[in-house]
């Protein structure tokens, strides 16, 4: 007895053949014992046979575009099947197994916890919600109105129902399940990590007048945009991690390298960079208050450089 498995991308078993006599054919013809839809498959490309040593061989039978093992790029004549490397033809992986190849035991089966991503997303989304709120009210200065909080609320729920949309739709074509729950769970805990860091950045920009936070933003921003885009796509498959990352990482390198050109002084259009100011209470202020005095100095110091330069200047030109 000799099970002929064809399989998917995602190295899942597609279909499942049983083939009760000493030998099998694979190919694209009708008269197989296996037929495969695949143009790049021969008519009559494979037998499986045992050889003297009573071991299951896969042998290529005059195809054009050969026999490969797994995804190794060497053309095989003949293949001595192990039962869990797959073979490749054409564009197809073949795992060929005997009837008494050892499974796995069975997995413990736990119950559902369906309730719990519900919850999740909930407690996320209200965290978001109450995080925007409470940057939209440290940053009135009028008279308070409904439309200055509904306004970025929905922007920020138009968006992340677009970006779970997008991704859902493509987890749904190349996995065959949207996995929208998870994928919503993946937007909402990273747009709560970029919230939480941009309400960080502003306090100590304002506490501790600490600007580097706000100044480097994008870099933050960017980052959690890339490994949310990784989870997406793991999402998608489960396979090409590393060569996903690696796409990723280097997207991501390129923006962030991008954008600090952008930023930086060298490009007079860009100007200098900003720091986005919020008014706090001044209890928040952490850092020491600097006298008056203390500051004149400071200024009278700087002024005397400034005559200073001027001179040594003038000197060096031979002016008077």
């Amino acid at each position: 007895m000799i099970w002929v498995e064809v399989l998917s991308r995602h190295r899942d078993v597609a279909a499942r053949f049983r083939c009760a006599g000493p030998e099998v054919r694979i190919g694209r013809a009708y008269d197989n014992d296996v037929v495969v839809d695949d143009p790049y498959v021969a008519a009559a490309h494979v037998r499986v046979f045992r050889d003297e040593a009573g071991r299951l061989v896969a042998e290529d039978i005059g195809s054009l575009n050969g026999m490969f093992l797994d995804r190794d790029r060497k053309r095989h004549e003949r293949i001595v099947i192990d039962g869990e490397r797959p073979i490749r033809i054409g564009r197809t992986y073949l795992r060929i197994r005997e009837a008494g190849h050892a499974v796995p035991h069975e997995r413990a089966a736990r119950p559902e916890a369906r309730a719990l991503p519900v919850v999740l997303v909930v407690v996320l989304g209200a965290l978001i919600l109450g995080i925007d709120a409470l940057s939209v009210w440290l940053n009135e200065t009028g008279e308070p109105k409904a439309s200055h909080y509904l306004a970025p609320l929905l922007a920020v729920v138009g968006f992340v129902v677009a970006w779970v949309g997008l991704w859902a739709l493509l987890t749904r074509i190349f996995a065959g399940s949207a996995h929208f729950v998870r994928n919503l769970l993946i937007a909402l805990v990273c747009l709560l990590a970029f919230s939480l860091y941009n309400e960080f950045a502003q306090f100590s920009a304002f506490a501790l007048a600490w600007r580097t936070a706000t100044n480097y933003d994008y870099v933050a921003m960017w980052t959690i945009v890339g490994a949310a885009c990784f989870f997406h796509l793991r999402e998608v498959g489960p396979t090409w991690l590393k060569t996903k990352a690696a796409l990723v990482v280097s997207v991501l390198a390129l923006v962030v390298g991008v954008e600090t050109l952008k930023q930086s002084e060298a490009f007079h259009d860009s100007g200098r960079q900003s720091t986005v100011r919020r008014l706090l209470p001044p209890a928040l202020r952490l850092a020491p208050v600097r006298d008056a005095s203390a500051f004149f100095d400071e200024i009278e110091q700087l002024k005397a450089r400034l005559d200073r330069d001027r001179s040594e200047a003038r000197e060096h030109d031979g002016r008077p």
